[in-house]
């Protein structure tokens, strides 16, 4: 549960009972094998909770109330007590400063830029700072104001990160997509991402037009940053996307991170009840899906809306993005079934399972998509990572024959 807990903490608790349990309480929980474990409620029904640990891979699966021990409501640390609430409050109020800062000088130097995701959202719709470590904002900037923008974020202190595979990988990459900034207050990391486009395809590589046409990712961009909207958080403005845009480039950064977070879906479920959108918005959001052929990466992301959060979704919508695609049905009806969504991946092993859900799902012709397999980048790719797997292999034998 870094960083909310550190080795050596004296955790607090206090009974609680299913019903007044909330989305990112800190739960104790007795597992069937007489074991305990504090980990975040992530899922809530009338029935049981799901819980997961925000460094797991994997969800713990349904928590009955037999089970739930108590709540986590303070810490003591180094001598000192503080609570998980004040914690929250202290690490996001650093952000949102950093973000005001980083936008009036945006804005005081003509940068043409938009919140995609981030804090100033979650205030937006939710009312309060979020009840769980914030970890990044996410800006569309206007690729004629990157280099702008970038150098007010060094200015400030923040330094880039490198998160390439190799550097060979990085060489051979043909089209930059996002960069990832990041500088430490107060022992709290702050990030930010810039991105020259909605990066919703595979960030560590480049141009895949074999799998979806650049042509339509740079009329998306425009259209972004065209059609953004301001809103107002403590007398502060803020640009984000029309609330079509918004829907539409979550549920496609879901897709992108392989159906997988039920937090993601669960903000997008937040964003269209408290919008309440009219039947003509849905027809709008009908048509940019359409336009941009996106209804195989967005189509399951509703249909989960649907599952898990009754999220008031016109039928006739769900009718008219319906896809044709088999592997977005089959994948979309997987997903469904398995639950995948309270779950992550290991960074491998979701890249695999991006581009083939990429690949699967993409709506260009088979004979042009299979030419994506003659990209020296996607070649370069698949060799690391089964040299990756091999070694990872090797290194698991060779552990057992020491035991």
């Amino acid at each position: 549960m870094f960083p909310i807990l550190h080795s050596n903490d004296i955790v607090y608790y206090k009974k609680i009972n299913l019903k007044k349990i909330k989305l990112n309480d800190l739960i104790l929980v007795n597992s069937n094998k007489d074991k305990y474990f504090t980990h975040r409620v992530v899922y809530k029904t009338k029935k049981y909770v799901i819980t997961k640990g925000d460094n797991a891979i994997k969800s713990d699966g349904k928590i009955f109330p037999k089970q739930i021990v108590g709540k986590a409501y303070q810490i003591k640390r180094s001598g000192k007590i503080f609570s998980l609430e004040s914690l929250y409050l202290i690490q996001s109020s650093l952000y949102f400063q950093e973000i005001i800062k980083i936008k009036q000088i945006f804005e005081k130097k003509g940068v043409d830029f938009v919140f995609l995701k981030g804090l100033p959202l979650h205030l937006c719709y939710e009312g309060a700072h979020p009840r769980r470590i914030y970890l990044d904002c996410d800006v569309l900037v206007n690729k004629k104001d990157f280099q702008r923008a970038e150098k007010v974020l060094f200015q400030l202190g923040y330094k880039k990160t490198d998160s390439s595979l190799s550097g060979v990988q990085k060489k051979i990459k043909n089209k930059q997509i996002e960069e990832a900034y990041f500088k430490k207050i107060n022992n709290f990391f702050i990030v930010f991402d810039l991105h020259l486009e909605p990066a919703f395809m595979m960030t560590q590589l480049g141009n895949l037009e074999a799998l979806y046409q650049q042509k339509f990712i740079d009329k998306l961009t425009k259209e972004l940053l065209k059609n953004k909207r301001k809103i107002f958080i403590n007398k502060e403005s803020f640009f984000i996307l029309s609330s079509e845009n918004l829907i539409l480039y979550l549920a496609l950064h879901f897709f992108h991170h392989n159906y997988e977070g039920i937090f993601r879906l669960e903000f997008i479920d937040k964003i269209i009840k408290k919008e309440n959108l009219s039947f003509t918005s849905f027809n709008q959001l009908t048509r940019i899906i359409k336009n941009y052929q996106l209804q195989n990466f967005v189509y399951p992301s509703f249909i989960l809306l649907k599952k898990y959060y009754r999220t008031p979704i016109p039928r006739l919508f769900l009718e008219t993005i319906r896809p044709t695609n088999y592997f977005t049905l089959n994948l979309g009806s997987k997903t469904y079934h398995q639950g995948s969504v309270f779950d992550d991946e290991p960074r491998i092993q979701a890249g695999v399972t991006r581009f083939k859900n990429l690949f699967f799902l993409s709506p260009r012709p088979w004979w042009i998509k299979i030419c994506i397999l003659a990209n020296p980048q996607v070649i370069y790719s698949i060799f690391l990572v089964a040299w990756k797997q091999i070694l990872g292999s090797f290194s698991a034998l060779s552990q057992k024959s020491v035991h």
